[in-house]
């Protein structure tokens, strides 16, 4: 049975009255965990709402997106919805401050609010920017069941009602069954009986990469196992998604248009030429030069960069110095032959916008797992494990998820030359849920989820191919 059933689970933001601190109707959380370090995970921020010692004033916690940004949830505003403009109480925002009771980071008011038309979701606009704290990425991958992510909130402990530092805690995502478009649920991992409490709404849930951290989600609701004050034994949490709001965020803080093949700079010093909407850093004043600009910019303001795509989106055409020409699919480079090959393909007298070529020299051959292309004389197909999967109707592409996505157009050279059969090792599933490994051409079925994570897949890519595909393949490896 679901837990989450309405009314059943509580909210997460902490009050503070006058007499002393109570349990609110409106929501909130802290994450029963282990006490942040000095220095760890400076996105993080302390929302306090109302003057404190006042009745009615609360607490919640969120995280930065932009410097001047902090995105966490309606409901620590009160439970009558929010407007867009000032905050309805005075509210100011601690950033970078593991620690309360020291110095680091910054304390701001916030000064506007902006909330998600469909979402338990606001972004709170900083009257001074949090200059020095480096925000968080949002995610460009959806969470999906075993997962491990990181919860981090000021709330509530098992020990303390207002603790003076950050706690966090590693959780793990909840099978799809109990996944909404919007919501997923998620258990302690690390510690094992780690819980959310009052104080942690609209706090971070974010996966912790190499490249950097990426925002998941934020906190929305909880059991509140373990926390002072709840009596509940049960375990868990709802996070509300927003690794699937980029385009809002984005839309929200940026509001101007970056030119393809324009320069930019932060004041904090990067400058980048924009390539399909993606910043393109520059390393010196040489390498602007290099690339043939002259060193004029336009000023944007710090941590736009942050908030735009990472690679140039499908269908951009680059080059760069000692290099020929390609288009962009899947954030791979896909080389033109020719300029004859650049009209078939369809970009003829499409200027490219010209990218470092230190920049071009990372990017891969092989567009990313799930991109849909095409090419003259050619079907439409979605890539897979570096081979192209053939769609045999429009339905198809309808029944397998990608109806209306709009294929990277490819040259037929490029095309013919692509294996139509996955590398070892890729993770794929039909249209019915069905997931499978591919070994040596054949398809290797998962029986289940816990099979998946047991065997290290968890984290890996996953692509939906047609159902008439996956059943023609033998399930036998061949020699």
């Amino acid at each position: 049975m679901r837990f989450v059933k309405v009314g059943w689970r509580a909210s997460l933001t902490l009050v503070l009255v006058a007499a002393g601190l109570t349990s609110s109707g409106l929501p909130a959380q802290s994450a029963v965990g282990v006490a942040a370090a000095d220095g760890t995970y400076r996105f993080v921020t302390k929302l306090t709402i109302g003057d404190p010692g006042q009745s009615g004033s609360t607490t919640c916690s969120g995280a930065l997106v932009a410097p001047q940004w902090v995105i966490t949830a309606k409901d620590c505003f009160g439970s009558s919805g929010v407007a867009s403009g000032p905050p309805p109480r005075p509210t100011t925002a601690t950033v970078g401050r593991a620690s309360l009771s020291t110095s680091a980071g910054t304390v701001s008011a916030v000064d506007r609010l902006v909330p998600h038309p469909g979402r338990n979701v606001v972004l709170a606009r900083l009257a001074t920017p949090a200059n020095g704290v480096t925000p968080i990425r949002l995610a460009w991958a959806e969470p999906r069941y075993g997962q491990v992510l990181r919860v981090a909130g000021y709330g509530r402990t098992a020990t303390e009602w207002v603790p003076d530092r950050m706690h966090t805690a590693q959780f793990t995502v909840g099978w799809w069954a109990e996944q909404t478009a919007t919501t997923f649920d998620v258990k302690g991992r690390v510690p094992a009986n780690a819980s959310i409490c009052k104080g942690d709404g609209g706090g971070p849930a974010f996966r912790e990469l190499e490249s950097g951290p990426q925002l998941v989600a934020i906190n929305g609701s909880s059991w509140q196992a373990g926390c002072i004050g709840e009596t509940q034994t049960r375990q868990g949490a709802v996070e509300i998604r927003v690794d699937d709001l980029a385009d809002w965020v984005r839309g929200t803080i940026v509001d101007f248009p970056l030119a393809d093949g324009s320069l930019y700079r932060e004041p904090a010093g990067t400058i980048s030429v924009i390539a399909g909407g993606a910043p393109i850093w520059f390393d010196s004043v040489d390498e602007i030069s290099a690339t043939g600009y002259p060193q004029s910019w336009a000023t944007v303001p710090d941590g736009t960069f942050g908030l735009l795509p990472a690679v140039p989106r499908n269908g951009t055409v680059v080059a760069a110095p000692h290099h020929g020409i390609y288009v962009v699919a899947g954030g791979a480079k896909i080389w033109f032959g020719s300029p004859q090959e650049m009209v078939d393909t369809g970009y003829g007298g499409i200027g490219p916008t010209i990218v470092p070529t230190r920049y071009l020299d990372t990017f891969p051959d092989v567009p990313r797992d799930g991109t849909v292309v095409s090419g003259p004389n050619h079907g439409i197909y979605v890539f897979a494990g570096g081979a192209k999967i053939w769609f045999g109707s429009p339905q198809e592409m309808v029944d397998t998820g990608y109806g209306g996505v709009p294929p990277a157009m490819l040259p037929t050279r490029y095309l013919d030359g692509v294996s139509e059969v996955p590398r070892d090792g890729t993770m794929v599933r039909d249209p019915q849920g069905g997931v499978y490994l591919i070994v040596g051409g054949a398809k290797k079925p998962f029986h289940s989820w816990d099979e998946i994570i047991e065997a290290g897949y968890a984290d890996a890519p996953l692509t939906v191919l047609p159902a008439r595909y996956l059943e023609g393949l033998p399930t036998v490896p061949s020699d």
